[in-house]
């Protein structure tokens, strides 16, 4: 009789590593798919931030030009 308690645990001691493997690897493949998404949303914020630095160069460059020419235009 206490074999078959032993066997019986040790069975559902395995089913347990198992089904746990599972869910681990499903974790670990959310894990990577939510690394990527954030990798390329870095990327995308990477790339409007040059844009917008760009915008501001261009901008500067405008009032330096007006400022040359002594336009009424202030730059602070």
């Amino acid at each position: 009789m206490k074999n078959v308690i032993t066997t019986t645990l040790l069975v559902i001691l395995a089913v347990a590593v198992v089904l746990l493997s599972e869910d681990l690897k499903e974790q670990e493949a959310r894990i990577e798919d939510l690394v990527e998404k954030h990798n390329a949303h870095l990327s995308f914020s990477e790339a409007q931030m040059d844009i917008l630095i760009d915008f501001k160069k261009d901008i500067e460059g405008i009032v330096e030009y007006l400022l040359e020419k002594r336009s009424f235009v202030s730059y602070r």
